[in-house]
């Protein structure tokens, strides 16, 4: 019984610190400083207006696509690249190229992966499954990388991703974001 009291009062302090290194205050914050749609397939795409405000030490992008008719699949290549301050030398953080379909509705290995589908999921107006719909206005909603989702140690520098979606093999979209993580004083 000793020994099941001192599991159970294991498993309750480590609940605890996990959730409180998970609610706890970031010392960084997320900048972005360009979120640029290009769209390369001008009979898939109708309309694609994506721009970047700030706010309160924080940068939202908000935005609207609609498509002339369904996509029925998506596949997606993308990149990211991340330099510290004082250091030009990058650092290739991943280079995937993947279904985009079941990339939006799986749990994936790679942690960057998970936080940023669930991220964008929280800021969008419509489950993201395919097909897409023609003729509806997906649209991102003060979307911004949320500190506490991130682990609480995160380097400073700058990042830049790349992301192609391509569907029926022709390249539909790139998305090019480009951003900073900087210190930022907690309370």
């Amino acid at each position: 019984s000793k020994a099941i009291a001192m599991n159970t009062l294991f498993w309750i302090f480590w609940i605890n610190n996990f959730l409180s290194v998970k609610t706890q205050d970031r010392n960084f914050r997320i900048k972005l400083d360009e979120f640029s749609v290009r769209y390369k397939d001008s009979g898939l795409i109708e309309h694609v207006d994506f721009r970047i405000s700030k706010l309160d030490n924080r940068s939202y992008v908000n935005g609207e696509m609609k498509l002339y008719g369904d996509v029925p699949d998506i596949d997606m290549r993308t990149t990211m690249d991340f330099w510290k301050v004082n250091n030009s030398k990058k650092f290739k953080l991943y280079n995937v190229r993947l279904d985009a379909c079941r990339f939006l509705k799986t749990f994936h290995r790679n942690s960057l992966f998970n936080i940023y589908v669930k991220s964008f999921k929280k800021h969008t107006n419509a489950d993201l499954i395919c097909p897409l719909k023609k003729n509806f206005s997906y649209t991102l909603t003060n979307w911004h990388m949320d500190e506490k989702d991130l682990p609480p140690f995160i380097p400073y520098g700058s990042f830049r991703t790349v992301s192609e979606y391509f569907s029926l093999s022709r390249l539909g979209v790139r998305i090019v974001t480009q951003g900073k993580v900087y210190p930022f004083p907690t309370k």
